[in-house]
């Protein structure tokens, strides 16, 4: 298959016991009707290279329902790693309500299950018979219907992501494209294929939660994705958009007129107020200062360019010019412990984003926290990784003591005699006075964990070996590979101020106090070869710019 295409996937287990055994059959459906029963537990490891570069490749879209899980589950059993998979759920979430065929009744919530939706966009009913789906997969040789019953499944997910997509597509951009029926197939099948991938890429490798069938409920579908974001976000505190704007593109001068930067009007105000700038235009607001600045951007740098130009208020994903929240490219938690030279003074890492963008985003910055969970043994929440864990006993004690002084001539005798009993017997003795309840109500139920370190801190731990700026580099290609934004502020880049920051730290001496956190910011405890060469070049440079200035 080259190019971009799409695949039906499916997988087949058998449970035994209660507990899954490893995955027995891979189905794999093309888009032209054709479709492959694989038999894992027939090959020999490693698995053939050719199914895992069909697998592993994102050029080639999986769909499926709870494809995620069978993604999981092929990693788990046979090491191999799937990418490109999408939900059918995500994309039928977005697809106008009048374009998904079959009834609901009131306001409940169409089925999202392979079934319901191969019935309601195929008009076809689907084998699902418990006896056939629980049945021996791993034997020898599989009967008609378990073939049929699995070669369905995959070839449903395929056709259903195609018919749904299609509909989007007439309904959207295409709707007054006359022409595109008399397009030779080969030709539209690759327009369609364009489309596909377009609506897709959000929801790429992107688990489907229940929060998300919200939003069949609360819009018309896909053709009014951004209405259904704003009223989530109404009832959703973490997705409620800006009321102002983020660039107000005032402009700080030189003494001389060459820009500084750009800032908010409150910032260029403050130097006309200490007496530091004088106003040299209101609309937009443009102050000179009338002092010699630290330091200037200088042209030969594109990074220190990225400050003076004007920055549009819009996502910079799909370029909307409203709702729109602001979005930590590197998240707080891991930016929080990063030193103050890597984080003072820099907004590059700011970026806008609607609130369906800023919704996925959020889902895809949870998949790399997991990744780096994992890889930097950094577990995330649970049980056994809290700083403050709460003592059941104590805090009933607390509860019931508390209850007794403020309430008690409003409880029940019954209650009372139960709430005394608990207090009590917590400090072993026959009788209650005010005393004892106001000790016991002044009880400390929390457990402090004094080996606690947070999920964030534990990554960040890990990377100084490293180089910090590797996790800060990890995260903007992160933001560039799942988002993919076309309408970013130009020069933001993934390694916007390495420059700058390896400059610094070439014309440091190794006894300088900053020295050492330059050092594991850059290179990390077990040094960086390709960082180190490009602190030497800058090394090189300082060398020869400080001779020529000695050249009469």
């Amino acid at each position: 298959m080259q190019g971009q295409g799409v695949l039906g996937v499916d997988c087949e287990w058998v449970d035994a016991s209660g507990r899954r055994r490893p995955v027995a059959l891979l189905q794999l459906a093309t888009s032209s009707g054709t479709c492959v029963l694989v038999r894992l537990q027939a090959f020999t490891r490693p698995l053939p290279e050719s199914l895992q570069s069909l697998l592993g490749g994102v050029s080639i879209i999986k769909a499926g329902v709870g494809i995620d899980q069978d993604r999981r589950f092929l990693e788990t059993d046979y090491g191999l790693l799937v990418q490109g998979c999408v939900d059918l759920r995500h994309v039928v979430l977005c697809c106008p309500k009048s374009n998904v065929a079959g009834n609901t009744t009131g306001n409940s919530t169409p089925s999202l299950g392979l079934a319901a939706l191969a019935l309601r966009f195929l008009g076809r009913t689907l084998d699902k018979d418990w006896r056939v789906r629980a049945s021996d997969w791993e034997a020898e040789t599989l009967t008609r219907r378990q073939q049929s019953y699995a070669a369905e499944d995959a070839l449903a997910g395929v056709q259903v992501l195609l018919v749904a997509c299609s509909r989007m597509w007439q309904c959207g951009e295409v709707a007054g494209m006359w022409w595109l029926p008399w397009l030779p197939p080969s030709l539209f099948h690759h327009h369609l294929m364009a489309h596909i991938h377009q609506t897709c890429h959000h929801f790429l490798d992107l688990k489907f939660s229940t929060s998300a069938s919200k939003l069949l409920r609360l819009g018309e579908g896909c053709a009014s994705q951004h209405q259904v974001a704003a009223k989530v976000s109404k009832t959703s505190r973490a997705y409620c958009p800006r009321k102002t704007p983020l660039y107000h593109n005032c402009q700080l001068l030189a003494p001389d007129g060459m820009p500084l930067c750009t800032c908010d009007p409150k910032k260029a105000r403050w130097y006309v107020e200490k007496g530091l700038g004088v106003v040299v235009h209101q609309q937009p607001l443009v102050v000179r200062l009338n002092f010699e600045p630290a330091g200037r951007p200088r042209e030969e740098y594109e990074d220190e360019r990225y400050y003076v130009q004007e920055r549009h208020n819009l996502c910079v994903v799909c370029g909307q010019g409203h709702s729109y929240i602001k979005k930590n490219v590197v998240p707080h938690e891991y930016r929080r412990h990063f030193p103050t030279i890597l984080k003072d003074h820099q907004s590059h890492d700011v970026v806008l984003l609607c609130v369906q963008c800023h919704r996925v985003s959020s889902a895809h910055d949870a998949t790399l926290r997991e990744v780096l969970a994992g890889e930097c043994s950094a577990p995330i929440g649970g049980a056994g990784n809290r700083r403050v864990t709460m003592d059941t006993q104590r805090r009933n004690v607390k509860n019931a003591a508390g209850a007794l002084l403020r309430s008690r001539s409003t409880i029940p005798q019954p209650r009372i005699t139960e709430l005394e009993n608990v207090v009590k017997n917590f400090f072993n003795v026959d009788s209650l006075n005010h005393e004892l309840l106001q000790e016991a109500a002044d009880i400390d139920a929390r457990d402090w964990n004094e080996d606690f370190q947070a999920h964030g801190e534990q990554v960040c731990e890990k990377y100084r070996r490293k180089g910090l700026v590797q996790l800060q580099h990890r995260w903007r290609r992160h933001f560039l590979d799942t988002m993919q934004p076309k309408h970013l502020p130009q020069y933001w880049s993934v390694s916007h101020n390495l420059h700058k920051l390896c400059s610094t730290m070439a014309r440091l001496p190794s006894c300088h106090p900053d020295y050492d956190t330059y050092r594991l910011i850059l290179l990390g405890t077990d040094g960086n070869e390709e960082v180190q060469r490009l602190i030497k070049q800058c090394k090189e440079a300082n060398v020869e710019d400080n001779c020529n200035d000695f050249v009469y």
